[in-house]
């Protein structure tokens, strides 16, 4: 698989992308989940000229510990599910973790795959999050438990007490 970086795409390849994410996601994958994807970095593979997979990092602003930050955080990781188990999932994703490494300091995921991403090297987010929606923070327990981390700080995920993200339509995590 022959993975390109791209920061946009054109009518044709998002279509395909979303068709591709809506198969994935097995029906699961709505417009404000591919709203999610904009304005960052799309990781788009392909296997003798089809798309096969795709993912993106998205810069977003965040409170973590207290203190502003732009986290990388990563969406819309999903492959063809003809092409599952054979290894393009893994590839994909470690070259966002390698650019997520060489790009910002923090980054997170939210999934229920978590066993698939920590052998890639992110960790269990052990903190509390919150969604700010205007003044308002709100806890978010039901997410600390999908959600995933990958960092270069000291200490590592654990050391992320409380991370607070901006309200968004869709899921906010």
């Amino acid at each position: 698989m022959n993975i390109k970086q791209v920061i946009d795409i054109d009518s044709e390849t998002e279509s395909t992308i979303k068709e591709l994410l809506n198969l994935a996601y097995e029906g699961d994958f709505g417009p404000e989940d591919w709203e999610h994807t904009f304005g960052g970095r799309y990781f788009i593979g392909y296997l003798n000229g089809t798309i096969i997979a795709h993912g993106s990092v998205v810069p977003r602003k965040m409170f973590i510990d207290g203190e502003e930050r732009i986290v990388g955080y990563v969406e819309a990781i999903g492959v063809l599910p003809d092409k599952w188990r054979q290894g393009f999932g893994s590839k994909l994703m470690a070259e966002i973790t390698e650019f997520c490494l060489q790009t910002y300091e923090i980054s997170m995921l939210s999934s229920e795959e978590r066993d698939f991403y920590s052998r890639l090297g992110w960790q269990q987010f052990f903190g509390a999050s919150f969604v700010q929606d205007g003044d308002l923070e709100v806890r978010t327990e039901e997410e600390d438990e999908g959600l995933m981390v990958l960092t270069r700080i000291k200490g590592g995920a654990r050391d992320i007490k409380r991370a607070v993200c901006q309200s968004r339509s869709g899921d906010s995590w």
